[in-house]
């Protein structure tokens, strides 16, 4: 079962929008854990994700949202959970840089550059 964990702010920011936001899912989502983390609770939460402030949407753990989305990008992101699909906004892991090799064309160019220089003096 999926678990989404709403992190209030510590400066009560959107305190309000936070509970409303998670009652709906509650209601409309009822195969969904949904729970609210406030106070202690919520700064220790968002010291481990490296926020300072929040609010924050953690789905199974996982930091997906700083603040609060609108309702239908919510919608889609659990909708993109439950198939398995990754999160698109993550960056692409690092490809492995190639080697620096020397291609044909600048060998012939350097010899080229070098003719020129010997004429020249």
């Amino acid at each position: 079962m999926t678990e989404v964990t709403f992190v209030a702010s510590i400066q009560d920011h959107q305190t309000e929008r936070v509970r409303r936001t998670a009652e709906r899912l509650r209601a409309h989502r009822p195969d969904l854990t949904v729970t609210i983390a406030e106070g202690e609770v919520a700064k220790a939460l968002l010291a481990k994700h490296r926020l300072n402030f929040g609010p924050a949407i953690l789905i199974d753990g996982r930091l997906e949202y700083v603040g609060i989305p609108r309702w239908g990008f919510l919608q889609e992101r659990l909708a993109q959970i439950a198939r398995g699909l990754p999160n698109p906004r993550t960056a692409a892991p690092p490809t492995p840089a190639k080697p620096a090799s020397a291609s044909p064309t600048s060998a012939k160019a350097e010899s080229a550059d070098t003719k020129g220089s010997d004429a020249a003096s």
